[in-house]
């Protein structure tokens, strides 16, 4: 099998993911797996432990066992690393000083989330993503509201008519969605019915919408369907499908495509 050259970040996900998966693992699996030196695999190994606390063992790198829903959302963010990253980057540079915005749950909102701790930006944030809120209130200037409701294990968020009741009392400038689905027909999808009506609730309690999605979620319809491309103001994806970019943007959607150099519309 031919074997695969990743650069950095998306070397060091794939070490995140391994780790995940298999609780321990060796310098000399990795090397094999990612195709990387010994040095190469120990300076990634020696990131990770200063960045997500990852246990160095003798000749290896090991990682507490997580919940399985920390577990699961884990794994989901060592995915497409550098495009979520790009797209948190975009999505800030909208973000005005001082607004109000809502934003839903999801590994592509967790780097918002990280993005805008880092910047220091004066926010009130209202989200169901009990990680998210987590993250965020490392922001001081940054005012949280975690949206109660019931908790779904495997993602971390609340949802039901408590979280939406909450909503409904907030007048947001804006509402960063990220959906588990989206194309031209069907708009923004989702795989469960609350998490569709939350993120309806959020784009009717917004001046402005915008969709935040992966490339791969642009494939995709889930079995619900939340919002159309009319409700939406604009796209940031990191998408090179530029068949499936003209559709949306047939639609009237602005659609800023983003790479790890930044963002074009």
């Amino acid at each position: 099998m031919a074997k695969i050259q990743r650069n950095p970040a998306q070397r060091q996900g794939e070490i995140k993911r391994l780790l995940l998966a298999r609780g321990a693992i060796s310098v000399e699996e990795l090397c094999s797996l990612v195709s990387a030196s010994p040095a190469t695999i120990r300076r990634d190994l020696a990131y990770l432990q200063e960045q997500l606390g990852i246990e160095r063992t003798h000749g290896g790198a090991a990682v507490q066992a997580l919940r399985p829903a920390e577990q699961n959302f884990a794994a989901r963010e060592a995915l497409d690393v550098e495009e979520k990253r790009a797209m948190a980057e975009a999505a800030l540079a909208l973000i005005e000083p001082g607004s109000t915005i809502f934003m839903n749950d999801g590994s592509s909102i967790m780097a918002i989330a990280k993005a805008i701790v880092a910047s220091g930006i004066e926010l009130f944030v209202a989200t169901p993503a009990v990680n998210v809120a987590a993250t965020l209130s490392e922001n001081p200037k940054a005012t949280v509201c975690l949206l109660g409701g019931f908790v779904r294990q495997t993602s971390l968020a609340t949802s039901g008519p408590f979280a939406e009741a909450m909503v409904a009392q907030i007048n947001a400038d804006l509402a960063l969605i990220s959906p588990d689905g989206l194309n031209a027909e069907a708009g923004l999808t989702f795989s469960h019915a609350s998490d569709a009506a939350l993120a309806r609730c959020m784009s009717d309690k917004a001046r402005r919408t915008i969709a935040i999605a992966v490339g791969a979620k642009l494939r995709r319809t889930e079995r619900i369907g939340a919002l159309p491309l009319s409700s939406v103001g604009e796209i940031i994806t990191g998408s090179r499908d530029e068949v499936l970019l003209q559709s949306l943007r047939k639609r009237g959607v602005k659609v800023t495509e983003v790479d790890a150099g930044g963002a074009r519309a």
